[in-house]
C-alpha cells in the first residue's frame, strides 16, 4: 500500500521560516503604508494652510486689521483636488475669501512608489530568506544526517562503534553524547549477557555430560542392583547440582526484573543474621571453626526479608566454605548514616588481582577456590540484592589471613 512520505525537517524549517518572514513583511508594509498615507495627508493639509496664509500676506497689508472667520477643507466632486477656503473679516466689515487648491499628486505618487517597491521587495526578500534558510538548515542538519547514517550502520555486532560528536549545535552534541552513552551501556549489557550465556552453557554442559556418560556406561552391559543404585545416586547428585545452578540463575533473573521499587517492608536485621549464623554453624560442623554473631544494638532497614536473608546466607556460607579453621564473625554496627554488617573470616583469603572479580557471575578464582563445588553465583546474588536495597558491598582480603565482606544499607526511618 502506498504511503505518503512525511515532510522532511529541512523542508518544514524553510517553509515555516519563509512563511513567518513573509507574514511579518506584509504586516510591516501594511502598517508603513497606513502611516505614510496619514503623514502625506497631514502634510498636504499643512501645505494648503501655509499657502493660504502666504496668499493672505500678499493680498492684505499687514497693518490692516482683520479677523479669521473660519476655514473649510474639501475635495472637489469627481476629482482628487483638495481645496481650502479661508474667510477673513476686515475692520471695515467686509469679508474676504481666499481659495487655494492642491492636486495631491506628489503624495499619491509616493504611495504608488511605496506599493510598487513593497510588491517587488517582499517576494524577493522572502525568496532570499528561503534560500538562506535552506542553506542554514543544510548546515545545521548535516551533523544530524551523519548521526542518522552512523546509527543505521550500528548493529548488535557493532555496539563498540561510536557516533561522531559534532562541535555544534550544542543540542546535537548532547544527543550524540547521550547516544554514545546508551551504546556503551548496551555494549556492556550485551557483553555481560554473552558471557553469562556462555558460562551458563558451560556449567550446564558438565553435569549433563556426566549424566549422559553415567547412563551410557550403565546401559553398556547388564548391571546388578547395587551398581544401578550407585549410578542413580550419581545421576541424582549431578541433577541436584543442576537444580542449584538453575535456582541461582532464576534468582538473578527475578532480582533484575524486580528492581529497587519492590523494596518496601521494614526489616529487623538481627533475626536474619541469627538465622545466617545458625546456618553457618551447621555448615561448619566437623571443622575446627567457630561461627559467631556480634551485635550491639537492634537495627532495621527497609526491604525484602527473604532477599536480605539470602544475601547474608550467601556471605556466611561463602566464608565457611573457604575457611578451614579459625573463626567466621558476623559484626553489626549502627553507623550515623547507615547500618553496616561485616562478615569476616580467617580463611584462605583472595588474591589482590581477583578482588575486582569476586562479585562477577560464575567467577571462582584460582583452582583452590574453584574446587569447592560452587558455581560462582552466591556473591553475585548477594551484590544484586544489596544494590537493589540501595546499599553497597565491598571486600577486603589478604591471602592466607582471611577476608572481610562489608555490607552497608540505609537505615529504616523510625
Amino acid at each position: 500500500m502506498y504511503t505518503t512520505r512525511p515532510p522532511s525537517l529541512r523542508r518544514e524549517i524553510v517553509l515555516w521560516y519563509s512563511a513567518v518572514l513573509l507574514a511579518a513583511l506584509i504586516v510591516f508594509a501594511a502598517i508603513a503604508y497606513v502611516i505614510l498615507r496619514e503623514s502625506l495627508e497631514r502634510a498636504e493639509g499643512e501645505s494648503l494652510h501655509q499657502t493660504a496664509a502666504a496668499a493672505e500676506q500678499l493680498l492684505l497689508p499687514a497693518w490692516m486689521p482683520r479677523s479669521e472667520v473660519g476655514e473649510l477643507r474639501m475635495t472637489l466632486p469627481g476629482t482628487r483636488i483638495e481645496t481650502l477656503r479661508r474667510r477673513l473679516r476686515l475692520a471695515t466689515g467686509e469679508e474676504v475669501e481666499i481659495f487655494v487648491a492642491g492636486s495631491g499628486g506628489i503624495g499619491r505618487a509616493a504611495l504608488r512608489n511605496f506599493l510598487l517597491i513593497s510588491l517587488l521587495l517582499i517576494p524577493l526578500t522572502a525568496t532570499a530568506a528561503a534560500l538562506g534558510g535552506r542553506t542554514i538548515a543544510d548546515r545545521l542538519l548535516r551533523p544530524l544526517e551523519r548521526l542518522v547514517r552512523a546509527t543505521r550502520e550500528i548493529g548488535i555486532g557493532r555496539l563498540s562503534q561510536r557516533v561522531e560528536e559534532p562541535d555544534r549545535p550544542a543540542e546535537l552534541r548532547e544527543l550524540a553524547r547521550d547516544f554514545n552513552s546508551m551504546l556503551a551501556r548496551l555494549d556492556s549489557a550485551v557483553g555481560a549477557l554473552r558471557r553469562f550465556t556462555a558460562d551458563a552453557s558451560h556449567e550446564l554442559r558438565t553435569p549433563l555430560t556426566v549424566i549422559r556418560g553415567t547412563a551410557q556406561v550403565a546401559l553398556a552391559r547388564p548391571r546388578t542392583a547395587e551398581e544401578l543404585r550407585d549410578t542413580l545416586e550419581e545421576v541424582a547428585e549431578e541433577t541436584e547440582r543442576m537444580l542449584h545452578l538453575v535456582e541461582g540463575l532464576l534468582t538473578l533473573a527475578r532480582g533484575e526484573q524486580a528492581g529497587p521499587e519492590a523494596v518496601r517492608e521494614r526489616v529487623e536485621l538481627l533475626p536474619l543474621l541469627e538465622d545466617a549464623c545458625e546456618m553457618g554453624q551447621a555448615l561448619a560442623a566437623g571443622k575446627p571453626l567457630a561461627v559467631q554473631l556480634v551485635a550491639s544494638a537492634t537495627v532495621a532497614v527497609r526491604g525484602s526479608p527473604t532477599a536480605l536473608r539470602q544475601a547474608f546466607l550467601n556471605l556466611v556460607s561463602n566464608a565457611v566454605k573457604f575457611t578451614d579453621q579459625g573463626n567466621v564473625t558476623i559484626v553489626v554496627r549502627d553507623e550515623p548514616d547507615c547500618v553496616e554488617v561485616q562478615v569476616a573470616d580467617t580463611g584462605r583469603g583472595i588474591k589482590p588481582d581477583e578482588l575486582s572479580h569476586v562479585f562477577e557471575r560464575f567467577y571462582r578464582g584460582d583452582a583452590s577456590r574453584s574446587s569447592n563445588g560452587g558455581f560462582g553465583l552466591g556473591l553475585a546474588i548477594a551484590r544484586l540484592i544489596v544494590e537493589q536495597h540501595g546499599g553497597t558491598i565491598d571486600v577486603q582480603s589478604e591471602p592466607g589471613r582471611g577476608s572481610t565482606f562489608r555490607v552497608r544499607l540505609p537505615r529504616a526511618a523510625a
